[in-house]
């Protein structure tokens, strides 16, 4: 700062007499006034912290211990809300009735609680805090809290009451419209070459029928020499103006478009064709010979037929067949397609359809009937569904029984027989006798909602191909009309007549079928995921299709996949002097935490031995300890066991025990040896460093594996099967499918690696398993989930390309099959629609293609591609099985 600077600051005063008595510079009113703006936003800043103080004391309480749950649980607003509250602590029904009747005696509080799964459904007014009927709860002994998802509803209401926000139509239209125009200026930036469809809103039946009409007289006096009369030509064009500008708009308006945003529209050449050609032939009616009274013309086929004298030369049939031509075909294209995206309508079930639901109501809890829409369903809650309805639903039969046909959410092609305690989908279709089904899931959490996303997840990847196939079609329109114009020229320098050099490019723009190019493979592919998803089979992407059709290796994963029901125990054989009942049960305590099948076969094993015998010198119960599983898959844990001492009394002590799946017999002495490789799957039990017995497990196999696994030797691909077990109990067990290769004692954590190895050979492997082996799903080139009882979460994985939702084992050879239909149609496809452009472009620009007849070929293309396509229903349709997404969905409920 310079040092005058300096001298212009004032001195502070030495007396309190004010500034203002005294006299004051402009610098001392800008210093005083910057000062008191200061003081002021100071002010402003302390007011605010003290109201925030004031807002945040009541929820920081003094202690400082309150929860997140329970903040969010005093959260309150106006008029009544409505919450779930998780129960524990509920004995039995009788506690259950005592809870409602504790919640519904607070004013105005209606509750439902539903003893399984232990959940109350309350709707309150918000002056109640949900804190206080959980009190009330607990005094009686029964603990409670607000359900995840009631949590996450309180937590975005305001303490205070909702401010409406403020409707802005316009700002977010004017939004919408800058996105737009900043995409379209960055694609011109960047030289896209995305294309523009001609708009389908404007394609209508009006519009093809109005200039199907005004052009039969057009055709017919421009073909037809004889019944040309005088100023027929005026009359035509006329006729022609009104099918070429009002006729042809839809594609003018994708051509004026494309040439606005410097973009490609599929149907711009043809637009322009129809343009050229009207606007040629009223030149010559109104600037030429052709507007004279008597002129008559006749029709030429061919370019080089066109008589270098001729007065003239009209096009208005040209203008008007392409038009209609045009019109016609996009109409069937498009309801084609429309009829394809309607199949999956009949996996929505709407929320306000009403079914009937059985509550509980008034004072005395009695159970009644009442139509409520099924939004309103509350899990735990049961639902009537009469013959000829849809479950609307997932959950279990508690009442009736009927045959059920649960095609639409993968449950096979024959109707199957349900009753109390069996599993059915929302989706499937009640054909018999009422049911009444407990409600386990509703809305988008059923299996049909999964179902759904999958598929139009897969209709999205289509999507994307489609637009890349598109972009790639589109480069054909710039191209053709460069031809066309220089074909022109060299027509016109070769004949010596205009007529016939505008006919050969006429037909060059009107020929070629970027549409039909576009289309060959996206329709193809739409039908194949919409036709496997009718038969139970859900197919990620194009690429699962590609991959799956050249597939050479189908390693199967044995439980689960090849197997079918409950394993149960089939031999327990035990080292001399060891009791085969202590052996069972020291596995069964071991595994009893697993949820694995075996684990599950072996704890219900143990569970009717100790329940048959249960006395005896085996204890009844046998604590274990730090129960681990180890890389290999064995099952490690400290149980308390009877111990001989050295005294020889029997005292109970903690040893360490283990149970493993032996990869071979070199651990094993003879006997125990034999017993592992006497069928099914063996488990050794030790302790204390001992082997102790063999328990083998085992289950049926599914009735059409043997069938299933000869189709795919047939097909050419080789089958693998891939276990924990041993080798000679897997090989025996392979043999009586006829799997041609085996890879046996492979633990959990190596079965990913043993499928790399496959791959690494040069093979294109398709692994196929439970999400139990979900990491050996993501690391084959397909991955096939096969799960009948598929929830949510397993239809939701990433790792799986295919979900077979019948779990039948011939599903595989028929994904293959379905997917070298589609791969070969595909091919077909691009190859017919690439020869079919190049085709007509040689005979176009060798003069022997007439404008008309160019443009017959060039709708029939599309329509032609479109057949092949869907030919496909016809041919997977062959077993006789019919599709269950094509029967109507009924509303009643």
């Amino acid at each position: 700062m310079s040092p005058s600077t300096n001298s212009r600051v004032p001195a502070a005063p030495k007396d309190p007499e004010p500034a203002e008595s005294r006299g004051s510079t402009p610098e001392q009113e800008r210093a005083r006034d910057l000062r008191e703006t200061d003081e002021r936003v100071t002010r402003a800043i302390d007011e605010a912290k003290l109201a925030a103080a004031k807002l945040v004391r009541p929820r920081g309480r003094a202690d400082g211990d309150e929860s997140l749950h329970q903040r969010l649980a005093r959260r309150t607003g106006t008029g009544l809300t409505s919450f779930g509250l998780v129960l524990e602590g509920l004995e039995s029904a009788l506690e259950a009735d005592e809870a409602e009747r504790i919640l519904a005696g607070f004013p105005g509080v209606r509750a439902t609680v539903v003893y399984q799964p232990g959940r109350a459904w309350v709707t309150a007014p918000d002056d109640i805090a949900p804190d206080v009927l959980i009190a009330a709860l607990a005094e009686h002994g029964i603990g409670a809290y607000l359900t995840r998802n009631s949590l996450r509803r309180r937590a975005t209401r305001l303490d205070a009451s909702p401010r409406r926000r403020p409707a802005v139509p316009a700002a977010a239209q004017q939004m919408a419209e800058a996105r737009v125009r900043r995409r379209e200026a960055t694609q011109r930036r960047e030289g896209s070459n995305e294309a523009l469809f001609t708009a389908r809103a404007l394609v209508t039946k009006t519009r093809f029928v109005v200039s199907l009409l005004l052009s039969i007289p057009v055709l017919v006096l421009s073909l037809h020499v004889p019944w040309q009369f005088d100023w027929w030509q005026w009359v035509c064009a006329g006729l022609t103006t009104i099918v070429a500008l009002w006729g042809g708009w839809p594609f003018h308006r994708a051509m004026l478009a494309s040439m606005r945003r410097r973009m490609s529209a599929l149907d711009g050449a043809s637009a322009a064709a129809i343009l050229l050609a009207w606007a040629w032939s009223l030149g010559e009616i109104v600037l030429g010979d052709a507007g004279k009274i008597g002129f008559t013309t006749t029709p030429t086929w061919f370019a080089f037929h066109y008589e270098r004298s001729s007065p003239a030369e009209l096009f208005l049939d040209v203008a008007c067949g392409v038009t209609v031509l045009l019109l016609g075909g996009r109409l069937a294209t498009r309801y084609n397609r429309v009829r394809t995206g309607a199949a999956m309508n009949v996996l929505r079930i709407p929320a306000d359809r009403h079914v009937t639901v059985v509550r509980k109501a008034g004072k005395a809890s009695k159970p009644e009937k009442r139509r409520v829409p099924i939004a309103e369903l509350n899990i735990g809650e049961d639902v009537l569904v009469p013959p000829g309805q849809i479950i609307p639903v997932d959950g279990v039969v508690v009442g009736g029984a009927s045959r059920v046909d649960s095609r639409v959410v993968g449950g096979g092609p024959v109707p199957k027989e349900t009753k109390v305690n069996s599993r059915v989908w929302a989706g499937s279709l009640n054909l018999d006798q009422r049911l009444k089904v407990r409600v386990a899931r509703t809305g988008s959490k059923t299996r049909a909602a999964a179902i759904q996303r999958w598929v139009q997840a897969a209709i999205r990847e289509e999507d994307a191909a489609h637009q890349v196939a598109v972009r790639s079609a589109s480069v054909l329109v710039p191209w053709s009309m460069l031809l066309a114009l220089v074909a022109f020229g060299i027509w016109w320098l070769v004949s010596g007549g205009a007529g016939g050099a505008f006919a050969v490019a006429l037909a060059i723009l009107i020929g070629i079928a970027p549409v039909a190019l576009a289309m060959s493979t996206s329709t193809a592919l739409r039908i194949g995921i919409l036709s496997a998803a009718e038969r139970g089979l859900l197919i990620r992407d194009a690429e699962a299709f590609r991959s799956l059709a050249s597939a050479d290796s189908v390693m199967f994963n044995r439980v689960g996949t090849l197997t079918a029901g409950e394993m149960h125990v089939l031999q327990v054989a035990a080292v001399g002097g060891e009791n085969p009942e202590l052996v069972l049960r020291v596995a069964g305590a071991l595994m009893m935490e697993s949820d694995h099948p075996v684990s599950a076969a072996i704890v219900r094993a143990c569970r009717v031995s100790r329940d048959t015998d249960p006395g005896g010198d085996v204890p009844h119960w046998i604590d274990v300890h730090h129960v681990e599983i180890d890389d290999d898959g064995a099952f490690i844990g400290q149980a308390e066991l009877p111990v001989v001492t050295s005294d020889g009394d029997v005292e109970k002590r903690f040893v360490e025990a283990s149970l493993w799946r032996p990869r071979d017999m070199s651990a094993l002495d003879e006997r125990m040896a034999v017993a592992a490789m006497g069928g099914g799957t063996p488990l050794v039990i030790s302790w204390r460093g001992k082997v102790r017995g063999v328990i083998t497990v085992g289950e049926d196999i599914k009735p059409d594996a043997v069938e299933a696994i000869d189709e795919l030797e047939e097909m050419g691909v080789d089958t693998i099967m891939i276990t924990r077990d041993p080798y000679p109990v897997a090989r025996r067990f392979a043999d009586r499918l006829g799997i041609s290769r085996v890879y046996a004692g492979i633990v959990p954590g190596r079965k990913a690696a043993a499928v790399r190895g496959v791959h690494s050979g040069g093979e294109t492997v398709v692994m196929v398993g439970g999400s139990d082996v979900a990491e050996c799903l993501r690391v084959a080139d397909v991955g096939v989930m096969m799960d009948a009882d598929a929830g949510v979460d397993d239809l939701e994985i990433e790792e799986s390309d295919v979900v077979s939702l019948r779990s039948r084992v011939s599903s595989i050879p028929e994904a293959i099959s379905l997917a070298r239909d589609v791969t070969r149609t595909m091919g077909g496809n691009i190859a017919f629609a690439w020869g079919y452009n190049i085709a007509v472009l040689v005979l176009s620009v060798a003069g022997v293609l007439h404008p008309l007849i160019a443009a017959l070929l060039m709708v029939a293309s599309g329509l032609w591609i479109e057949w092949r396509s869907r030919r496909l229903n016809r041919i997977m349709g062959r077993g006789g099985i019919r599709p269950a997404l094509t029967r109507r969905f009924s509303r009643g409920g």
